[in-house]
């Protein structure tokens, strides 16, 4: 059996198909679509973000073992390209359960990298809505330990309403944001904090506008919720979510995307994501990466490209560059500060973490162009090392 997925198709051979029982037969998911022939028969290519989610839940889990030893395995690479915290928001398909295997590894004292994470749950239907705000109350962060913990909600917001990078607008159906709304609310209510994927400048500003309405009844200024990707925020909108004390967490999806943001979004492409205005905005903020499929996990491809504006071959794609020391600082210092984990990362202090790099050449002094090829010769976590080059390479 054979399945392959990239960020919104999934491709299943006949055995795949057969074993999750998916057929010409097959409904469409919400928001997804079985592809078929012009006989109508299905061809294995399943469409659409909810189509990748659809097949994703009919995906076996593994055994508890190899659960285990996957886990070891993300947390080794990550600290091999000079990772030591991960923040995760989720993606489609995704339930607490995937995160269990980090929970055993930090609970035995064996995860080699700091992982928080997000309830994601995202709702397509009223009815979903009314599961989502009904678990809301029961929901607890911040029961973990500085290695694993549950920060909040999101990333995900409902179905209808989210946005997408190459797609020129949002969807702000007010039927729509009215579902979001109640979830919104829910969470302010229960002082959780949010994370909101939006992107689009329409999309944001119905997202703000809604915001706005639920802090006049419970106040969210305090609780740190932020936005994700904000690739067409304006300065006007910044204004807005700094006076509700909330976050903006900017990507590096135009490393492998940049070229298909041109062709969608022409021109305005050069200024997504506006990283020199969100810098000059004041507003606090964090730079990252995304997921895989999107975007390469490695931190020095992200810095690379917020320093150059170049994507993965070398290609200009964006004119908002920023300094590598801003580029820096947004994604060590004021991650820590998105993390809840300010007093503790971020920096080398005394009194924080011991979490730090021994890198190959200063990041501070080579060329812009050659911030992509640093490598970590030493990446160490608590004070202990996780990952050492030279033992990689078979060296004593």
């Amino acid at each position: 059996m054979a399945l392959q997925a990239v960020y919104r198709q999934t491709y299943l051979n006949s055995a795949a198909m057969a074993a999750m029982k998916i057929d010409e037969k097959t409904p469409d998911p919400r928001g997804g679509k079985i592809e078929k022939d012009a006989g109508g028969k299905a061809t294995g290519l399943v469409s659409g973000p909810g189509g990748v989610a659809f097949v994703a839940a009919k995906v076996p889990l593994a055994e508890k073992q190899q659960w285990l030893d996957n886990a070891r395995g993300v947390a080794t690479t990550l600290n091999s390209m000079g990772l030591t915290t991960w923040m995760d928001a989720g993606g489609r398909g995704m339930s607490d359960a995937h995160y269990e295997p980090y929970k055993q590894l930090a609970d035995s004292g064996q995860l080699t990298i700091r992982a928080f994470w997000t309830v994601i749950r995202q709702p397509d239907t009223p009815e979903q809505v009314d599961k989502v705000v009904a678990e809301i109350p029961s929901l607890k962060p911040f029961q973990g330990t500085d290695y694993f913990n549950n920060v909040g909600y999101g990333e995900s917001v409902y179905g209808p309403v989210s946005t997408a990078l190459l797609r020129k607008s949002g969807n702000t159906k007010p039927e729509d944001i009215a579902q979001w709304g109640r979830i919104v609310e829910a969470l302010a209510k229960h002082g959780i904090y949010d994370n909101a994927h939006v992107e689009m400048e329409n999309s944001i500003d119905a997202f703000l506008t809604l915001y706005e309405e639920t802090s006049k009844k419970y106040p969210i200024k305090g609780l740190r919720w932020s936005f994700s990707h904000l690739d067409q925020v304006t300065a006007s909108q910044l204004e807005r979510m700094k006076r509700l004390g909330m976050s903006a967490q900017i990507h590096s999806r135009p490393l492998i995307q940049g070229v298909l943001m041109h062709r969608v979004h022409g021109d305005r492409a050069w200024n997504m994501p506006p990283m020199r205005l969100v810098q000059d905005s004041g507003i606090h903020w964090g730079l990252g990466s995304d997921a895989t499929a999107v975007t390469p996990s490695n931190p020095f491809y992200t810095l690379w490209f917020a320093v150059t504006g170049k994507m993965v071959g070398g290609h200009k794609v964006n004119r908002q560059t920023i300094t590598r020391e801003e580029a820096l600082i947004a994604h060590t210092r004021n991650n820590a500060s998105i993390v809840f984990q300010e007093s503790n990362l971020g920096s080398i202090q005394n009194g924080k973490y011991a979490d730090l790099l021994v890198l190959d050449r200063d990041y501070l002094k080579v060329s812009a162009d050659q911030i992509k090829d640093i490598r970590p010769l030493m990446t160490m976590v608590g004070g202990k090392v996780v990952y050492e080059a030279s033992k990689k390479a078979g060296k004593s």
